[in-house]
C-alpha cells in the first residue's frame, strides 16, 4: 500500500510538473508574438511616414506647369501666356556690340565699332487664356566709331511693333505646348534710305515687315526643351529719292524675306534660379536697289546670321522673374547682353 501511495505521488507530481513546464511555454510563446507584433506595427509606421515624406516630396500636376512657365519666361515672352484679363509690361535692355573692319583703296584697313543700347517697353493684355495681345515701342542710343577721327552718335525711336499670340490647343505638364505669332514691324524709327550717312545714323528698317512665328516647348525630366520657326516678309521701299553720288538716286528698295529657326534647353536649378541655353540661325534674302542713273539693279546678296546664347532667369517675386543673357554672334564677332524684367497685374 505505501509503495502504491508513492507511486500515485510521484504520478501526480510528475503530472503538476508538466503543467507548469507547458504554461511556461505559453507564456514565453506569447511574450514573443507580442514583441513580433510591435515590431510589426514600428516597421509599419516607418513605411507610413517614408510614403507621406514621399508625397510631399512630390509636385502636383499644378506645381510642374508652374515650373515650366518660370523657365520659359526666362528665354522669351513668345513661349507662355497669361490668363485671360491680364496686363503686362515688360522693360526689356540690351546692349549690342558689333565690330567690323573693311579695306579702304586695298592699301589701308580701316576698324569700325557700332555700339547700340535699347531701351524696350512692351505692354500686353490677354483677350482670352490662349489669346494675347502686345505692343512694343523701343528707344534706340547708337555709337559708331569709324577709324580714330570719326565718330557719331544718334539717339531716337526704333520700330514699332504690334503683335498677337495664339495658343491653339491647351496643354498639360508634360505635353507640348504650340503656341503662334503674328507681329508686324512698323517704320517709324530713322529710316537709313531718308539720313546722311556722313552725319547720321539710322534706328529703324525703313521698311513694313510682317512675320509668322511657331514656338514650341516641352517638359522632359528635368530640362524643359523648346524650339522655333519664323518667316518674315519685308515690304518694298518705293518713292525714296535718296541721293546716293550726284549722278545716282535710289528710287525702290525690295527688301528680302528672311527666315529663322532656333532651339535650347533649360533647367530649374532651385525654386528661384533657372539656367537656359539656345542656338538661333536666320537667312536673310538677297535685296535688290534700283538707282536712277545706274545701268542694273544692285543685289545685296543672301546672307545669314548665327547666335548662341545663355541666359539665367531669377524669380525676384511670385510674379516676376528676371531674365539675363548673353549671346555671341558666330557669324561675327559682335555680342549683346540684355536683361529684361516683366510684371503682370490681374484686372
Amino acid at each position: 500500500m505505501k509503495r502504491l501511495a508513492v507511486l500515485i505521488a510521484v504520478f501526480f507530481c510528475c503530472l503538476v510538473c508538466a503543467a507548469d513546464g507547458s504554461a511556461q511555454e505559453q507564456e514565453t510563446g506569447r511574450e514573443e508574438l507580442l514583441n513580433r507584433i510591435e515590431e510589426l506595427e514600428k516597421r509599419i509606421n516607418e513605411l507610413t511616414e517614408e510614403s507621406r515624406a514621399r508625397r510631399r516630396l512630390e509636385i502636383t500636376e499644378q506645381e510642374k506647369q508652374e515650373k515650366e512657365k518660370e523657365v520659359l519666361e526666362a528665354v522669351g515672352r513668345e513661349y507662355s501666356l497669361e490668363p485671360k484679363r491680364t496686363l503686362g509690361l515688360d522693360y526689356t535692355l540690351s546692349y549690342k556690340y558689333t565690330p567690323s573692319e573693311r579695306i579702304l583703296n586695298q592699301l589701308l584697313i580701316e576698324r569700325q565699332i557700332d555700339h547700340e543700347i535699347k531701351h524696350t517697353i512692351t505692354t500686353s493684355y490677354s483677350i482670352l487664356d490662349n489669346l494675347t495681345f502686345s505692343a512694343g515701342i523701343p528707344f534706340v542710343y547708337r555709337y559708331n566709331e569709324v577709324g580714330t577721327d570719326k565718330e557719331l552718335d544718334e539717339t531716337d525711336i526704333a520700330d514699332i511693333t504690334l503683335g498677337f499670340l495664339y495658343q491653339p490647343i491647351k496643354s498639360k505638364a508634360g505635353d507640348m505646348r504650340t503656341i503662334l505669332g503674328l507681329s508686324a514691324s512698323l517704320p517709324t524709327g530713322r529710316s537709313p534710305f531718308k539720313i546722311n550717312p556722313e552725319t547720321e545714323l539710322s534706328t529703324g528698317n525703313g521698311v513694313y515687315d510682317f512675320s509668322l512665328t511657331a514656338s514650341f516647348s516641352k517638359q522632359i525630366d528635368p530640362v524643359v526643351a523648346f524650339w522655333n520657326l519664323g518667316y518674315t516678309y519685308r515690304m518694298d521701299a518705293t518713292g525714296l529719292d535718296y541721293r546716293v553720288l550726284d549722278q545716282f538716286i535710289l528710287e525702290e528698295v525690295e527688301a528680302g524675306d528672311s527666315i529663322s529657326a532656333g532651339a535650347g534647353i533649360g533647367y530649374a536649378l532651385s525654386y528661384k534660379i533657372s539656367v537656359n541655353s539656345s542656338f538661333s540661325y536666320t537667312y536673310y534674302f538677297s535685296s535688290t536697289y534700283k538707282y536712277t542713273g545706274a545701268i542694273q539693279d544692285v543685289e545685296s546678296g543672301d546672307r545669314s546670321e548665327a547666335t548662341f546664347v545663355v541666359g539665367l532667369g531669377w524669380k525676384a517675386t511670385n510674379k516676376t522673374t528676371l531674365s539675363f543673357s548673353l549671346g555671341y554672334s558666330l557669324t561675327g564677332s559682335g555680342f549683346t547682353f540684355t536683361v529684361r524684367a516683366p510684371f503682370s497685374f490681374v484686372l
